[in-house]
């Protein structure tokens, strides 16, 4: 089909879709929906249409809604004023309107006296977003008893009447986001028994969670209070909240939590911590709540995981630690933990890592262990984690030697199922940029094993050895001061030699010419040796 005839088949369908009666001006007709986006539209139309089930407003002019405004339109279940001139609504504006379900007015800057939503007794869902609101009636939802939503984000409310929310005993959604709320009155909450989604998000209640807050609210799924600058948790803030599966409390000024905050919410799925002040985590703190599936304890100030912190978490299977400052992690502290598929460590202190860390975490498949300070990993440190395929070492400093060869070896053998961030080593100075898959086992030797001792038949081939020590043992590597040429060596050979010919600044180096020689002292902490290197012309052949 050609976008002309495309487009004529959609012109059709949307001339089938018009009523055939009258639209007001201003405004589009489809199938029991009318949208008035007219800027000069001065008041609402008195010639909606009957049957009009939605009725849209975007951007118009008029400043209030008239008494008996929808008069005509007893059908209407859902009206929206979207960024429009809205001011204020006359009593009785929705006289007539029985069957409203859905009222939403967003972007407005209007005030609201408590006769606005009288007789609206059907009225299941109001949105109230983003109209600088500044205060609320106490008896503004009177008669409002199957409110199930009730949308007020981004007002600008400080605090509201303590029985505004008394009517409203079959609400399931709450969101007060963005607002300026300081203090919650005692008791605000308490008619709230079938509440399941609470939004407190970006408020300042930084002192007003007292005991007792959420105690009424027995059927809670969700709770929102990130980002309120909360200084301190009650030991007993969320006591009978059993159903309760996901908190969020991230972005907050939390030092330390009591080891019982959490006892009651055995339901728990997800918990968000990250973004706090935490130094530590109590013993147990986790142990009552064995359904918890996403854990997350990011930018915190942990300097140390005690063993146990996550015990009773078998169902676990995201665990954040990252942007800490953490030193090291004890051997078991992940034990337990079969269900684990995404383990993030990255941006810590670690120097170092236990052999077994990851022991049996069969089930991990992201790992990330980026900028931390490891210079090494025990070898066979991923042997049972059978179905990692993300793993990402960037940003440490690896010292890309004997201890190292065995990860090289790993990350080769898996390339092809493993995906991965570039590893380059920091060191020795001659290998400093490489990538660690990309070496061999000749250029992964260890300075500091010591060397079986070069005698003077070394010298008949080419070696001038001055050993300095005479301790035999497997493998030793030999370089000057700048790295330019280095020289591995096993017992009884030494198998590779690396010398840089080119120029490099501040090596006090020349490059060699055709029939020159130049010889370098070569150190390690096992000795010296003397290397010497001729470059002249290959005799012609035959």
């Amino acid at each position: 089909m050609t976008p002309a005839a495309a487009w004529l088949c959609w012109a059709s369908l949307l001339l089938l879709a018009r009523w055939s009666q009258p639209c007001p001006g201003g405004c589009d007709c489809f199938v029991h929906k009318v949208f008035c986006a007219d800027e000069k539209l001065a008041a609402i139309p008195p010639d909606i249409p009957p049957d009009a089930t939605d009725l849209v407003f975007v951007e118009t002019e008029f400043t209030e809604v008239a008494p008996r405004a929808f008069s005509g339109s007893p059908n209407l279940t859902k009206v929206v004023f979207l960024n429009t001139q809205l001011q204020r609504f006359r009593p009785d504006a929705f006289a007539g309107l029985r069957r409203l379900q859905d009222l939403e007015v967003t972007g407005s800057n209007f005030s609201l006296s408590g006769d606005t939503f009288v007789n609206l007794t059907s009225l299941g869902q109001i949105t109230l977003s983003f109209d600088k609101l500044h205060a609320l009636p106490e008896d503004l939802f009177h008669g409002l008893d199957v409110l199930e939503s009730l949308q007020l984000q981004g007002n600008q409310l400080q605090t509201l009447p303590r029985g505004i929310f008394q009517p409203l005993r079959h609400l399931k959604s709450l969101n007060l986001e963005q607002n300026r709320l300081e203090w919650l009155p005692e008791g605000l909450l308490d008619p709230l028994s079938c509440l399941r989604s609470l939004r407190l998000s970006d408020n300042k209640l930084s002192q007003g969670l007292p005991r007792g807050t959420f105690a009424a609210l027995r059927s809670l799924e969700e709770l929102f209070l990130d980002s309120n600058a909360i200084c301190e948790l009650p030991p007993e803030l969320f006591s009978g909240l059993s159903r309760l599966e996901r908190l969020w409390l991230q972005h907050n000024a939390i030092s330390h939590l009591p080891p019982t905050v959490f006892s009651d919410l055995g339901s728990l799925t997800s918990l968000s911590l990250q973004g706090n002040a935490l130094r530590t985590l109590p013993a147990g703190l986790f142990a009552h709540t064995p359904h918890l599936l996403s854990l997350s304890l990011s930018h915190n100030q942990l300097a140390s995981v005690v063993e146990g912190a996550f015990a009773n978490l078998s169902s676990l299977a995201s665990l954040t630690l990252s942007h800490n400052a953490i030193v090291r992690l004890p051997a078991g502290v992940f034990r337990g933990l079969q269900g684990l598929v995404k383990l993030y460590l990255g941006s810590n202190n670690l120097t170092a890592l236990p052999a077994g860390l990851f022991y049996n975490l069969s089930s991990l498949q992201l790992l990330n262990l980026s900028r931390n300070q490891l210079s090494s990993l025990p070898e066979g440190l991923f042997n049972t984690n059978y179905n990692l395929f993300n793993l990402a070492l960037h940003g440490n400093p690896w010292q890309c030697d004997c201890h190292l060869a065995w990860l090289s070896s790993w990350l080769r053998l898996w390339s092809d199922q493993l995906l991965h961030t570039r590893t380059y080593c920091a060191g020795p100075a001659h290998l400093r940029g490489q990538a660690v898959p990309a070496l061999n086992e000749e250029q992964l030797v260890c300075a500091a094993s010591g060397h079986p001792g070069l005698d003077h038949k070394a010298a008949e081939g080419g070696w001038d050895a001055v050993p300095e020590n005479k301790a035999a043992r497997s493998r030793c590597t030999y370089s000057n001061a700048e790295g330019t040429v280095v020289l591995a060596c096993e017992a009884g050979q030494c198998r590779w030699l690396s010398v840089q010919l080119s120029p490099r600044q501040g090596a006090g180096f020349q490059a060699m010419t055709y029939n020159a020689s130049q010889g370098w002292d070569l150190r390690s902490s096992c000795g010296s040796v003397r290397v010497t290197v001729s470059v002249g012309d290959l005799a012609a052949g035959p």
